[in-house]
């Protein structure tokens, strides 16, 4: 159905999650192309590689453009953590501490530079009884709720209606829980608030007390989120955040817990198709047992629907392309990673695929 095509842009991508997560040097960059460098600044990894680039004194010429990314992405992100911090301290004592997610979290504590973590919004876990402070605060600091949705559509959504402060050009969402209460992930008790307190970490944030999840449950978390919004977002980022995790916990993961948590579940196959194709692209070094493990415990994939995914991984997030429409893209994946066995997927999902092969741009994570 599908067959690979090797794009130039493909190898420096991969060859930047490899120098992320093993420190393996990195190549040059002379030889992009304009188009190549425009995707990369597109996708907001022009900073990673900037940073990638000073690394390295053999690197030349590393495009201007990178460079210009690298400031501008600075400067946006220190008005991002200078707005988290205060939004942090007018919290304290009226408040439990706030969880941090996702690249409020990650970026925070896990990269080199915390600006090398592009988010679009601050992301703020707190218990359901202490969403009202926390949006109080909001609004006295200037915030205003906005949406194209309708207050409706958030009352079963696991945060409220996203804030933002034009001033600061600072988008907020506040969580009450980790996915939809009506979606599949919700129900698991990997992500019931039961188990996200017991997983929850102490930590800091420029000083202020802050909780972050654990490791394990942050691997899960990610995977899961990135497959349900690739065919929305797309993005390398949560490859990032997970190769990141992984690296920083070396050994230590506690994978037991891991395949309890995601046994038989959607959970799985999310986890199972991003290690497996960091795996694969070799941007990570997992025991051949784990990937089999995992492979045991999810539904969704055989061999060549593991393939097709993966493809769409590159074509979609690594090279920018689009091989079908978004609307089939969309149905497909979703068919694709179903519960309903490999061969069913494949079938549900080939029905969806037929022609609309022009290619188009993925949009910005």
């Amino acid at each position: 159905m599908f067959s690979y095509c090797h794009r130039s842009a493909r190898p420096d991508l991969f060859a930047l999650l490899r120098t992320v997560a093993k420190d393996h040097a990195f190549p040059s960059l002379s030889l992009l192309k304009d188009r190549e460098v425009s995707w990369i600044i597109e996708a907001g990894l022009g900073p990673l590689f900037w940073f990638a680039s000073q690394k390295e004194a053999r690197t030349k010429s590393p495009s201007r453009d990178f460079k210009s990314a690298d400031l501008t992405t600075r400067l946006i992100n220190q008005i991002q953590l200078e707005t988290l911090s205060e939004i942090l301290l007018r919290c304290k004592g009226l408040l439990p501490p706030i969880t941090l997610l996702k690249g409020s979290s990650t970026g925070s504590e896990l990269y080199p530079e915390p600006h090398l973590r592009v988010m679009r919004d601050l992301d703020l876990l707190v218990e359901p009884k202490d969403q009202p402070k926390l949006e109080s605060v909001l609004v006295e600091m200037g915030f205003q709720q906005r949406s194209t949705n309708n207050a409706e559509f958030y009352a079963m959504h696991h945060h409220s209606m996203p804030f933002y402060h034009a001033g600061k050009d600072v988008w907020v969402e506040v969580h009450r829980g980790l996915f939809p209460d009506n979606s599949q992930l919700a129900k698991l008790a990997i992500f019931n608030p039961e188990n996200i307190t017991a997983e929850l970490r102490p930590s800091l944030l420029k000083g202020i007390p802050v909780m972050r999840l654990s490791t394990e449950l942050q691997i899960v978390y990610t995977a899961s989120h990135w497959a349900l919004d690739l065919k929305r977002r797309g993005g390398l980022f949560p490859i990032l955040d997970i190769i990141y995790l992984l690296r920083r916990a070396q050994q230590n993961i506690r994978w037991d817990a891991i395949f309890k948590w995601v046994q038989g579940s959607v959970a799985a196959t999310h986890l199972y198709l991003a290690l497996s194709y960091l795996n694969k692209n070799k941007a990570v070094d997992l025991d051949n047992k784990i990937l089999a493990d995992l492979f045991g415990r999810q539904r969704s994939f055989g061999r060549v629907n593991l393939k097709i995914a993966h493809y769409l991984i590159t074509r979609y997030i690594v090279t920018g392309k689009i091989p079908i429409s978004p609307w089939r893209l969309a149905v497909f994946w979703d068919n694709l990673l179903l519960d309903h066995g490999a061969a069913r997927n494949l079938i549900f999902a080939s029905k969806n695929i037929l022609p609309s092969f022009g290619l188009r741009r993925a949009p910005l994570n």
